[in-house]
């Protein structure tokens, strides 16, 4: 059998580990958009409606990821940045990446950006939804 015609083939992949892009631009949609000539993050009147400071810290980080992806960009926030965004207390933006990086739900890079790892994308999405109102 020629390596052409090894049906295990359609399992090969470039970036296994790489995110569903149209998955995450579906789930972003409603909550923000990216200014294409400074880049910076644009949050629309749905990300009102979740409620838990939780799943909005999950959303920021995810749409961070998208960031990345779209201007070839490290992934992640660092807590400053994200708490300039101004979209939730101060306070409230520290203590959840707290919980949420004991929880082993976000991690933390060297550079102190908190990201999704690739592997959650799809979790973090999931949750994000169920802190809706």
């Amino acid at each position: 059998m020629e390596a052409t015609e090894d049906p295990l083939n359609q399992l090969l992949g470039e970036d296994v580990q790489s995110v569903d892009r149209n998955r995450l631009a579906t789930f972003l949609s409603p909550y923000v958009r990216f200014e294409k000539l400074t880049k910076e993050m644009h949050f629309l009147v749905e990300f009102e409606s979740i409620i838990s400071n939780d799943a909005k810290i999950e959303v920021i980080l995810l749409a961070a990821k998208a960031k990345s992806l779209l201007f070839d960009e490290p992934d992640g926030m660092p807590p400053g940045q994200i708490i300039s965004l101004d979209v939730m207390p101060m306070g409230s933006v520290k203590s959840s990446l707290k919980r949420l990086t004991d929880s082993r739900k976000i991690k933390k890079d060297a550079q102190g950006r908190y990201y999704v790892p690739n592997y959650s994308v799809t979790d973090a999405m999931n949750r994000a939804s169920n802190g809706k109102n």
